[in-house]
């Protein structure tokens, strides 16, 4: 994944906000602009409403009648995949957690961006991307990004505590401080991403991406990165078998599955 972008500079070499970008509209785009927006808003409460809608009918089979499968039904009623119908179904049910904590619901591919997060951390996502890229409004890539490091994090990831500078846990930082501490990991997760996914300590090109590699594992077996005081470690468990393999502790994730691919592809 691609590191998130620095913020353009304005005439001034101010940092560029929604607000400031705003200021540099004639009042005919601003009003447009607010058409627009109001527009996007009902959009995005009409697929909620769809969302639920879709999930009542299939999960009380009413589509049953006519159907033999929901997606079929969804297919041939509303031109809706499968994908599609499941999209509009998880954003229907993550703005009943958005809601349930009094949050705004973001635009529906910036919730998208926040599959696999824990409902409690979602604003703790939206804040840091806010934060990393200076954006009032930030896009499903900058929520994708901030997310990938907090799914990171727990899974065993540690962060770099404000005040002593040590690794420890996100559990560890006082809630004040967790955007701080998250905000520098994904900067620094972003770097990390753009120096070592494609090339090799040697400089070199891998054959395969490390994070592909992996994941071409879990047809047979369950794959696991293991984020730990020194590093990350890559942990293999054939599903046929019950094998379990670990990898060497390495600094970074990209690292990690390499000296694991080394190793055992040369057993």
């Amino acid at each position: 994944m691609s590191p998130l972008p620095p913020m353009p500079e304005d005439l001034h070499g101010m940092r560029m906000t929604a607000t400031t970008v705003q200021r540099l509209l004639t009042p005919e785009q601003r009003a447009r602009l607010a058409e627009l927006e109001d527009a996007v808003r009902v959009g995005g409460a009409a697929a909620v409403l769809a969302g639920r809608a879709l999930a009542e009918i299939r999960d009380c089979g009413l589509y049953l009648g006519a159907f033999a499968t929901f997606e079929a039904y969804a297919m041939d009623t509303f031109g809706f995949s499968r994908a599609r119908a499941y999209q509009l179904i998880d954003y229907a049910a993550a703005a009943t957690e958005f809601e349930a904590r009094g949050l705004s619901l973001p635009p529906e591919r910036v919730t998208r961006a926040l599959g696999g997060i824990v409902p409690d951390d979602y604003q703790l996502v939206i804040d840091v991307a806010r934060s990393v890229t200076g954006k009032d409004r930030p896009s499903s890539a900058d929520v994708q990004a901030v997310a990938d490091t907090v799914r990171d994090l727990a899974a065993g990831a540690h962060v770099e505590h404000p005040d002593t500078g040590q690794s420890v846990p996100l559990t560890q930082v006082p809630p004040e401080r967790r955007v701080e501490a998250v905000a520098r990991a994904a900067q620094r997760g972003a770097q990390d991403r753009t120096r070592y996914q494609g090339a090799t300590p040697q400089g070199q090109a891998d054959d395969v991406r490390p994070l592909d590699w992996a994941d071409g594992l879990r047809a047979v077996a369950d794959v696991e990165l293991r984020g730990t005081g020194g590093g990350w470690q890559l942990i293999v468990t054939d599903r046929s078998s019950g094998e379990r393999r670990e990898g060497p502790e390495r600094p970074t994730v990209w690292d990690a599955i390499r000296h694991a691919r080394s190793a055992w592809e040369g057993e």
